[in-house]
């Protein structure tokens, strides 16, 4: 049997722990709160047409959030009501206020989907 030093040891602990951490943590906003729901976050930035849904242009991050690394993000926008639906159309091409919640997406194209139940000019 092969002996490890304690100093390889403790890289591999190490490294097991981040592992585990990476594995286990999920987005803010896609996180359910106590009631069963998705917690609601406010994004600002770009509304455009893609092809037959919307996308979301600008921070990866909620206004909420206290610390944020600046970078450009594309989200698939789902909007959850009529209301949604209806205020997408109206600012499509600019920039508004979109309340609702992030979930990561696997399709190559956008860095997540969000939910949104409401949309306002900022």
């Amino acid at each position: 049997m092969m002996r490890h030093s304690p100093g390889m040891r403790l890289r591999f602990l190490a490294i097991a722990a981040l592992l585990v951490v990476a594995l286990t943590a999920a987005p803010a906003g896609a996180v359910p709160s106590a009631t069963g729901k998705h917690r609601s976050d406010t994004w600002v930035g770009q509304v455009l047409r893609d092809g037959r849904h919307f996308d979301y242009q600008g921070s990866t991050c909620p206004e909420s959030a206290e610390a944020c690394i600046k970078m450009l993000a594309r989200f698939r926008i789902v909007p959850l009501t009529a209301q949604a639906a209806a205020g997408l159309r109206l600012v499509q091409g600019g920039k508004a206020r979109l309340v609702g919640y992030h979930s990561p997406a696997s399709d190559g194209e956008h860095n997540g989907v969000l939910y949104v139940r409401r949309v306002s000019r900022p």
